[in-house]
């Protein structure tokens, strides 16, 4: 019982929802959309903005994020030591205790002879590959995203965008100081079991429309692992509970930007900061270091099509249907960054972008081209040769995007 809660990080979906977009299926409404996702990731993205201009103000901070925490643990009858499962008790309440000590600084920003050595104990980290630090952050983090009343709860808000923030610096900082977790690329999986109707759903979404083939979660944080029999065992178990529905596996390619766009980038934005943040491998940071956990930060999954393959399970064979994606490690996402989405933030988001896209469709292009897709492979190649044309417009201008 134990073993299957830890592997529901690989698999849950269920608090990852309210918080994802993706593409229509003809003239319905995205499969996955919260409601309001997009006000509520802008409100998030002020809340966050707000508290790097008054990072001087990290004491209140914490102090809000501590009561908000024991707020949500008595309304979930935890009594704030979240000792269920044989784990927390004293050792979840030293980690928490972690999380509230000190003060987070991001890497790069800070004095030369403050770094030296590994001084972080990335706490927020710790506590989040906990079994009840992740139901705790996670707790957190969407009582907050997919509360209507958000707005009018300026501490719950605040709560929630301080804790995004600090696991930020945590993941920026881990991947700064550790070339193992920087720019990781690779195949990472999650779980997850489905019904006939949700299945159907998504093999629309997966044949669809090559532009409507996505699924984002903005600011929210998804446990994956590279090792897929993980995911896989939680996805089977699932379905083993839960008899007429379907183990689904998601196949996630990750990589990053090379080097030729990043170098446009910082040519246009000299002061941008660009980084892998959005996939780190944290799992010699956890106590289960078998798992082979990745962190993927606000990930954009673009779908390239839904198979079936067998896997065996109560001693025959069960198709498992497997969900190929592709999404890229980069992340603009920094304390030196204002999300304001006017004036040259606009012009660095709009650069980013389009090489996002450029290289996101080229990658698709390839796949597709390797699997006999011929139709997918062309709409990739006519979405790489715009971004092509977008990106040539801005070197052809005086001074690109920075002017």
């Amino acid at each position: 019982m134990a073993v299957t809660r830890r592997l529901s990080r690989f698999g849950d979906w269920s608090t990852l929802r309210p918080m994802c977009h993706s593409g229509s299926l003809r003239d319905q409404q995205p499969f996955f959309a919260g409601a309001d996702v997009g006000s509520r990731m802008d409100q998030v993205r002020r809340a966050i903005n707000d508290i790097r201009v008054h990072w001087d103000r990290y004491p209140d901070f914490v102090a809000d994020l501590r009561e908000y925490l024991e707020r949500q643990a008595a309304r979930a009858g935890t009594g704030g030591s979240d000792g269920e499962d044989g784990e927390g008790g004293e050792e979840d309440g030293q980690r928490v205790a972690a999380l509230f000590s000190g003060v987070k600084e991001w890497a790069d920003r800070r004095d030369p002879g403050e770094d030296d050595g590994d001084g972080d104990d990335y706490s927020a980290i710790r506590l989040y590959t906990s079994q009840p630090g992740y139901r705790r952050i996670f707790g957190t983090i969407n009582a907050a995203f997919r509360d209507a009343g958000l707005t009018r709860d300026t501490k719950a808000l605040r709560s929630a965008a301080f804790l995004v923030e600090l696991l930020s610096i945590d993941l920026f900082n881990y991947r700064h100081r550790h070339t193992h977790a920087d720019n990781f690329e690779g195949v990472v999986h999650r779980g997850m079991c489905v019904s006939d109707a949700q299945l159907g759903r998504f093999a629309e979404l997966a044949s669809g429309p090559v532009d409507q083939r996505y699924l984002s979660i903005p600011l929210a944080m998804a446990s994956a692992s590279t090792d897929r029999a993980s995911a896989l065992a939680f996805a089977l178990e699932q379905a083993r509970r839960h008899p007429g529905r379907h183990p689904l596996l998601w196949e996630i390619r990750v990589a990053g930007l090379p080097a030729e766009l990043l170098d446009v980038y910082r040519a246009a934005f000299p002061r941008g900061t660009v980084t892998s943040m959005c996939a780190v491998p944290i799992d010699r940071l956890s106590d289960y270091p078998y798992e082979k956990e990745v962190l993927l930060r606000g990930p954009f999954f673009q779908i390239l099509r839904l198979t079936r393959n067998t896997a065996g399970r109560g001693g025959r064979d069960e198709p498992t249907h497997v969900v190929e994606a592709v999404m890229l490690n980069s992340n603009r996402d920094h304390v030196s960054t204002v999300a304001s989405d006017e004036g040259e933030d606009r012009r660095a988001r709009d650069l980013f972008r389009t090489l996002v896209t450029l290289h996101r469709s080229a990658l698709c292009a390839q796949y597709a081209g390797e699997r006999g897709l011929a139709g997918d492979a062309a709409v990739y190649r006519s979405l790489h040769s715009g971004s092509r044309a977008a990106l040539d417009r801005h070197l052809e201008r005086p001074g690109g995007a920075s002017r």
